[in-house]
């Protein structure tokens, strides 16, 4: 994975991701980026969860949510489609025993 493009947008920062000879434009809103930063975070570890996930489940609206187990807490990566834009809504971290379905996939970013 290697970011090959990042600016700033109004609605946060945009990066074209270059994964398993894939382009992947990404929006991370301005939300999302105080969210990683309050975790202690990077988007390159958000990046993973999100194109890397252990499971995929359906959110509210049209949003999916990325999981990735840390022991025993849980990475969520929210996120929705805009166009072939994804945007990645808000990230946080809670319990694997309240989320996780056991490798569910209602979504795939990488085919």
């Amino acid at each position: 994975m290697q970011i090959r493009c990042s600016r700033k947008t109004p609605k946060g920062k945009y990066l074209e991701v270059d994964c398993e000879n894939q382009l992947i434009q990404i929006i991370f809103t301005w939300h999302s980026l105080d969210a990683i930063e309050d975790y202690g975070m990077t988007i390159e570890n958000v990046l993973n969860f999100l194109l890397y996930p252990e499971e995929v489940v359906k959110g509210h609206g049209n949003r999916y949510i990325a999981h990735r187990r840390l022991n025993d807490h849980l990475a969520r990566v929210v996120y929705e489609y805009d166009g072939c834009n994804i945007i990645v809504v808000t990230f946080y971290i809670s319990y694997v025993n309240r989320y996780f379905k056991e490798g569910k996939y209602e979504d795939k970013i990488l085919s």
